[in-house]
């Protein structure tokens, strides 16, 4: 027993009520970190909730633009058109945006260009009501709705621009007017100059060219996206300048006045030019570096309105035909000489697909001024003593037209003669005149490297003559466009 009257007993007692006193600490320290871990949870998730909650609500700002502008597309549509006097309109609650007018917005010109010259045919800047908001803006621009977030632009509806058949319907609706609203902008729209023709100096139908629409604005590529989507012709997008470039061509006609036209620059060889060195024997003028519209699309329509035809003869020994649209499904190799009699009339001859005459002749037998078209949605071939032409001794290459989609005399033999009485027209195929070969008539082909034994004799009767690329898909024929002015103020 010690002295204080406590026995050994007691320290052991002691020592247990410090170890529930750690405890008890322990537990205390427990919960302050749960705690403050579970206000740090509450806290991270308030913040990313109203981080959430904040995309949702410029979200739902923007879509409720994007449909008041629809709307406000329709009254200035009205305004612009001369349907009504005035319009007004609002565009509903804004926490976090604003809309303002900026009439220098974006800028439209077009122009008329042709092999040899452009004509600038109307210039004029098209003006914007642009919504800005925290993460996306919505415009009206032109007559269409385009939005843009993340520094690219879409299309949200489309502008009043038609393109039906050949012909181009655009009425231009160019906003003028200045400041900036928040809130609940409202707003009055009264016309400046309603429905002035654009381009009153152009004459429909259009003569020859291809009429250019360029676009410049910061909703570039919604235009783009647009004018790839809704029109036929050829649709460029350059975005170092925030411009989109939509190309219709008017109907065409080539002047047979050449024995060679190339698009790009022609190479006559290196021999002496008379058929006896390394070089093609041209016996008529060489034009090069002129642009031509491409076969590809005429041939198409024509493989369109040609499919369901009969094939006739085409490659049936002892058989003759007749005038008529004859059409051949697939490549045609010839294994047989074909004979054709255009004294009831002209004949057409569409192939989908590559034309091999091997060594085979194809020969108009009549003697009237009626001919052939033939229309080749692939490349014209020919090997050994391969002949086109008639039965005159003279040539008459008029009557035997090719318009040709790809190649002229590509993977053919070099071997023995092929002579052709007739017009090529093959404007993407790289000609290389390196077999024996003659041509009496004209060419025109992409471009064209002279060789061997090959001769090109212009027929003096094609002189003044044409042929018509009409009937493809990118043809303009009709161009009627408007210039409607509106102003808008805001409050």
């Amino acid at each position: 027993m010690a002295s204080d009257g406590s026995t050994e007993r007691d320290f052991p007692r002691g020592r247990g009520r410090s170890r529930r006193s750690d405890r008890g600490q322990s537990e205390l320290v427990g919960t302050v970190l749960i705690l403050g871990l579970s206000m740090a949870v509450i806290g991270t998730s308030v913040a990313l909730g109203g981080v959430a909650l904040g995309d949702l609500v410029s979200t739902a700002e923007a879509n409720n633009v994007e449909n008041g502008m629809s709307h406000l597309s329709s009254k200035l549509s009205l305004v612009a058109l001369g349907d009504a006097d005035s319009q007004r309109f609002s565009l509903g609650l804004m926490q976090e945006g604003s809309v303002s007018v900026q009439p220098d917005a974006g800028r439209i010109t077009i122009s008329n260009v042709t092999n040899d010259s452009r004509t600038e045919l109307f210039d004029s800047d098209l003006g914007a009501i642009v919504y800005s908001g925290e993460s996306r803006a919505v415009a009206y621009q032109g007559g269409g709705i385009w939005s843009k977030q993340d520094g690219t632009s879409r299309l949200a509806s489309p502008p009043e621009y038609y393109y039906r058949g050949t012909t181009l319907t655009f009425p231009i609706i160019q906003v003028t007017g200045e400041g900036t609203v928040g809130g609940q902008p409202t707003g009055r729209i009264t016309p400046v100059g309603v429905a002035t023709d654009a381009v009153p100096n152009v004459s429909t139908p259009l003569d020859n060219g291809t009429i250019e629409v360029k676009i410049r604005s910061a909703y570039y590529e919604g235009w783009y996206e647009y004018f790839n989507q809704r029109t036929d012709g050829e649709t460029l997008i350059y975005h170092a300048n925030e411009t989109v470039v939509s190309r219709l061509t008017v109907p065409d006609e080539i002047q047979l006045d050449t024995a060679v036209s190339t698009q790009s620059e022609y190479n006559p060889g290196n021999g002496n030019g008379n058929g006896n060195g390394n070089s093609a024997d041209i016996d008529g003028s060489v034009e090069d570096n002129v642009a031509h519209r491409s076969a590809k699309p005429l041939i198409e329509q024509q493989v369109s309105d040609a499919r369901g035809s009969g094939s006739g003869c085409l490659n049936d020994d002892g058989c003759t035909l007749t005038n008529g649209t004859y059409f051949y499904d697939g490549d045609l190799t010839l294994t047989n000489d074909t004979k054709i009699d255009t004294s009831g009339g002209d004949v057409t001859i569409v192939v989908d697909g590559t034309v091999d005459l091997q060594n085979h002749d194809i020969r108009v037998t009549d003697t009237t001024d009626n001919g052939v078209s033939y229309y080749i949605n692939g490349s014209l071939r020919a090997t050994g003593n391969a002949e086109v032409g008639t039965t005159s001794s003279e040539p008459e290459a008029e009557r035997n037209v090719f318009y040709v989609a790809d190649g002229f005399l590509d993977s053919s033999s070099g071997t023995g003669t092929i002579n052709f009485d007739a017009v090529i027209y093959a404007p993407d195929a790289a000609v290389e005149a390196t077999g024996n070969g003659q041509i009496n008539g004209a060419l025109v082909a992409n471009s064209l490297d002279g060789g061997g034994s090959f001769g090109i004799d212009y027929d003096e009767d094609l002189a003044g003559t044409t042929i018509e690329l009409t009937g493809a898909a990118d043809l303009l024929t009709y161009l009627h466009v408007s210039h409607n002015t509106v102003r808008v103020d805001l409050n």
